[in-house]
């Protein structure tokens, strides 16, 4: 994850693509655009979820969530614990003290 020059099995600049074109083509969803129809047909489709890359911790000046209170981030894009900068989906990051992986081979396995 430390080297986002081949992150997530794309070279950066095939992952800035992507994402761009994701960008684009949700900006025109609803304008009287014409979205091209896809090429590739679903059946038996259900609405799932994946695991992700994320961030958890414990945020302070987050806008939606109380300072020191546990979170996970959205999927996580960029990370350069060095740097101390991390960039989700929603937002950037700044790093702070990393947690102390012992902490979570204790009993209790809380965020204490």
């Amino acid at each position: 994850m430390q080297d986002f020059n081949n992150c997530f099995d794309f070279s950066r600049t095939d992952l800035v693509l992507r994402l761009r074109s994701l960008a684009d083509d949700l900006e025109v969803i609803g304008d009287a655009t014409v979205v091209p129809l896809p090429t590739v047909r679903l059946d038996r489709w259900a609405l799932a979820k994946r695991a992700v890359p994320c961030l958890i911790g414990t945020p302070t000046g987050h806008p939606r969530i109380d300072d020191g209170r546990p979170c996970f981030s959205s999927e996580l894009y960029y990370l350069d614990p060095q740097a101390g900068l991390a960039r989700t989906f929603s937002r950037w990051y700044r790093l702070g003290k990393p947690v102390d992986l012992a902490h979570f081979d204790k009993r209790d396995g809380g965020w204490s």
